[in-house]
């Protein structure tokens, strides 16, 4: 994966982090690479569904998060938060006919984004695309662990993993 996608990613992160008021003090001390996790995030809905006993806070109806330059568009957004007196969170999930995440002329597009905080780990189902430029990789399930800085791209029954790289372009390889 390209650094221009892997940053992309790490900015995703950081809007993901934001939804959160107290973030895992392990999460906090990982370095920001791209943006800042402090920049508010503002979230737009037709309606807001927050359950205190469970720890759950669902957006519905043409969702829009906002921070900073990255900008999550869904149907549904779900935020889950751990039980207890910390109240971190636990895990996101982004669901639609069509889950989008912009960040200048970056995008990843599915169905279902799902962000699990403990593992730091984000999964695009739902014939997810990532689009930088040009530059396009797709797959059945695309897997980024983000402490790793390693992505996996699945193919299943329905579809094969596919890249395409323009060398020497904005966000494609560089030969030297």
């Amino acid at each position: 994966m390209s650094s221009c996608l892997r940053r992309f990613f790490i900015l995703l992160l950081l809007l993901l982090l934001g939804f959160s008021a107290a973030v895992s003090a392990q999460a906090a001390e990982k370095p920001v690479f791209f943006g800042n996790s402090k920049d508010p995030v503002a979230i737009t809905a037709d309606k807001l569904d927050f359950d205190q006993k469970k720890q759950v806070a669902v957006f519905s109806g043409n969702v829009v998060a906002r921070q900073a330059q990255t900008t999550l568009e869904a149907d549904t957004l779900r935020v889950v938060f751990t039980s207890g007196a910390g109240q971190e969170l636990k895990e996101i999930i982004a669901t639609g006919k069509k889950v989008t995440v912009k960040l200048k002329d970056k995008k990843a597009v599915c169905r279902k984004m799902h962000y699990y905080a403990a593992s730091r780990k984000i999964v695009l189902t739902g014939n997810p695309s990532l689009d930088d430029g040009k530059n396009v990789i797709s797959g059945e399930e695309i897997t980024f662990f983000l402490d790793d800085e390693r992505s996996v791209v699945k193919s299943g029954r329905k579809q094969r993993v596919k890249t395409t790289i323009f060398p020497g372009r904005r966000g494609g390889l560089r030969l030297q």
